[in-house]
């Protein structure tokens, strides 16, 4: 019964230890959207959040942690729902194609997060190397299946995010544009070396949707 309690006793530790961090992290994206990473202080962020000044002490030391563990956090947000939708996929094309277009999504639903995110990935090095990680594996396989045709990986890694991060900000600068997310992931394609009339095909494809 003893080590039962104390199981117990350590659970309910974590879980509210998870609890507060998490708030912190929405915190902190909060100030990012607002100010960008300039506004951010460990005070401002203890305000925001409704703690005090040592409840932000015990998990971050400097601003510098603050923003790559947004930046984990944001990227791990992303990627999870990436992987949901793209499960039994195995075009790289059509998989870059559903990364994008649930990246644009993202922007259309929740401006604020997306504001948060185009601050955070241009400081949070920990954030686009997971990012990045995805993006090779479906830059790879497009090529080795015939559809992709670059002259260096690393920048057309490079032209991918920006342009998809370069999109998503028209869309919370308030760009009226149908289908925005087609748009931009089409255009992107091609970039790739995808033949006109695939890309479209490819990004008007019905996005896979999840069990709930």
């Amino acid at each position: 019964m003893a080590k039962k309690a104390a199981a117990n006793t350590l659970t309910r530790g974590y879980k509210k230890k998870a609890r507060t961090r998490q708030q912190l992290l929405d915190a902190a994206l909060r100030i990012y959207a607002r100010t960008g990473v300039a506004g951010l202080a460990l005070n401002t962020l203890a305000e925001e959040a409704g703690v005090s000044n040592g409840t932000v002490y015990n998990y971050f030391r400097t601003r510098e942690e603050v923003l790559e563990a947004v930046g984990l956090e944001l990227a791990v947000q992303l990627s999870q729902q990436i992987l949901v939708f793209s499960e039994g996929v195995s075009s790289g094309a059509e998989r870059l194609c559903i990364g994008v277009r649930t990246f644009m999504g993202k922007a259309l639903d929740d401006p604020e997060w997306t504001r948060a995110l185009i601050t955070v990935v241009r400081y949070a090095e920990g954030m686009r190397s997971a990012l990045a990680n995805y993006l090779r594996a479906d830059l790879q396989a497009g090529r080795e299946q015939g559809d992709f045709d670059y002259a260096n990986e690393e920048m057309a890694m490079a032209m991918v995010m920006s342009a998809t991060m370069g999109a998503m900000n028209l869309v919370v600068e308030g760009i009226e544009m149908e289908h925005a997310d087609r748009v931009a992931a089409e255009m992107i394609l091609r970039s790739l070396g995808v033949s006109a009339s695939k890309a479209r095909k490819i990004a008007s494809l019905p996005l896979p949707r999840t069990a709930d």
